[in-house]
């Protein structure tokens, strides 16, 4: 039973496994068609060496008396040459003149014994015994007729194939040899690449793109070992990039979580103060008796929350995935002008001191609405934060390839780990920790700005500079051919 069941497991790892299946499928075939070569070389060697004998027997006569008959030689030089041909092709020669022996080229007993069975036959060939072929023919020297009798010796079909049983031993393991070495030879150029091949298919199959098929060679096998080492790299990347989407979007997804959050109590906190003053209006409690007074500053945190709102919609704008922005060519340098202009009144509240050096004719390239909110937000930004009889420059200058816009203003320096982490960009986030909105601003100005312009691919920076902060961007220069908007 024991012996039954690792016969039956043994039968099952070579059905399982390519490399022992194929090394013994090769053998077998190899040893299969070596053995029937042998058995055909067995049975048709000894016929097919007969009939070559018999063939080169009348070849070699009938050329050799054609030569002597054509050239009209004398008997002394026939002779002569009949004793070269017998000793270049093994084949004795005997001329008759009359029933009477001349000449024997070869000393042959069993040769002589049988010429008076010939005699009288013309050009035929006959098999007199089983290890001699004969053949006769007319032979005319200087008007004189002889008969000349040829003869080769072959061997007996029986004497052949026991020649063949004798080295079978020999043959059957030459043939084994061959077998186990051809077949080896085929597993290292075909099976083994494939073993390989699977391995790395398994591996990637697992998702481990590190193993590589190491296969150099020019034919198929070594395209499908090249095919299988891009496909490894570009599933590589693309897993990659799943993972890092995946990473973005999550980061994404616990932004958004934050943000609405962070804009819940942004909101509930405005809304909860003029809950408050609504009601101690109506029922005339305290401080809340001068209506006109509160009103006007409900009426103010209303405004702000207004203000909030829109810029939470913009937000919600420029976050959705299938947002596209509308490309156009324009001239930057009026709207610049406009933005410092309407906001006169902050510079006249802190009395600032603004210094423009706007070039004319600034041509950029993109959506005017969302760039005019961007430079406004940083524009407001500086004024708000810049303090009382402080400087405020606005610079905008066209270089080679770019346009360079700086925006300074005096005043306090920025955090450099909210410079560095970039937090100043972050959705709510203030710079004056008090998260008063008259001083801090909603929190959501910077965070538009940066949503903005890089979607536009505009490169910008805000960084500590001379007593003060400056923000910087740089606009690529548009192509000429693009119409102006005006």
């Amino acid at each position: 039973m024991k012996t039954n069941f690792q016969f039956l497991n043994s039968l099952y790892k070579i059905r399982r496994d390519i490399n022992l299946k194929n090394f013994i499928l090769t053998s077998f075939v190899l040893f299969f068609s070596l053995s029937m070569i042998y058995i055909a070389l067995f049975f048709f060697m000894p016929q097919i060496y007969v009939s070559y004998k018999e063939r080169l027997l009348v070849d070699k006569s009938v050329e050799i008396v054609e030569e002597i008959t054509s050239n009209d030689l004398s008997y002394k030089e026939a002779v002569d040459i009949l004793r070269t041909f017998s000793q270049d092709n093994s084949i004795s020669v005997t001329l008759f003149y009359r029933s009477t022996p001349v000449y024997i080229a070869s000393a042959n007993l069993k040769f002589t014994s049988v010429i008076s069975s010939l005699d009288g036959e013309d050009d035929i060939r006959e098999t007199i015994d089983n290890s001699h072929e004969y053949y006769k023919t007319n032979l005319l020297l200087k008007e004189q007729n002889y008969t000349a009798y040829f003869s080769i010796s072959i061997q007996q079909i029986s004497e052949i194939r026991a020649g063949l049983i004798s080295v079978l031993p020999y043959i059957m393991t030459i043939i084994i040899i061959t077998s186990f070495i051809v077949s080896y030879v085929y597993f290292r150029i075909v099976t083994k690449p494939l073993i390989e091949l699977n391995k790395v298919a398994k591996k990637m199959a697992m998702l481990d793109f590190r193993t590589k098929a190491n296969i150099k060679r020019q034919d198929e096998l070594g395209e499908l070992g090249a095919s299988l080492n891009t496909l490894s790299t570009n599933l590589k990347k693309s897993m990659e990039g799943f993972k890092n989407d995946i990473e973005k979007e999550k980061l994404r997804d616990e932004q958004r979580i934050s943000f609405i959050a962070t804009m819940s109590h942004e909101l509930k906190s405005p809304i909860t103060a003029i809950k408050g003053q609504l009601e101690g209006m109506i029922n005339n409690i305290g401080v809340y008796q001068n209506r006109d007074k509160y009103l006007m500053r409900s009426l103010a945190i209303a405004e702000d929350l207004d203000r909030l709102v829109r810029e939470i919609l913009v937000v919600s704008k420029l976050d959705t995935v299938d947002f596209n922005f509308k490309k156009e060519k324009f001239n930057l340098s009026p709207i610049l002008e406009d933005i410092i202009k309407n906001l006169d009144y902050i510079q006249i509240e802190k009395k600032i001191k603004t210094v423009k050096k706007i070039e004319k004719n600034l041509l950029i390239e993109g959506d005017v609405s969302l760039l005019k909110k961007a430079f406004k937000n940083i524009i407001e930004n500086g004024m708000k934060y810049c303090p009382e009889n402080g400087l405020f420059v606005v610079e905008a200058i066209k270089l080679k390839d770019r346009i360079l816009i700086e925006i300074f203003n005096d005043g306090d320096s920025i955090l450099e780990d909210d410079l560095n982490d970039e937090k100043i960009f972050e959705a709510f986030y203030r710079t004056e920790k008090s998260r008063n909105r008259e001083t801090g601003g909603s929190g959501l100005g910077l965070h538009i700005v940066k949503k903005i312009l890089k979607s536009h691919k505009f490169a910008y920076k805000i960084e500590n500079k001379n007593n003060g902060v400056v923000f910087t961007v740089e606009i690529p220069i548009p192509e000429k051919n693009l119409e102006i908007s005006k």
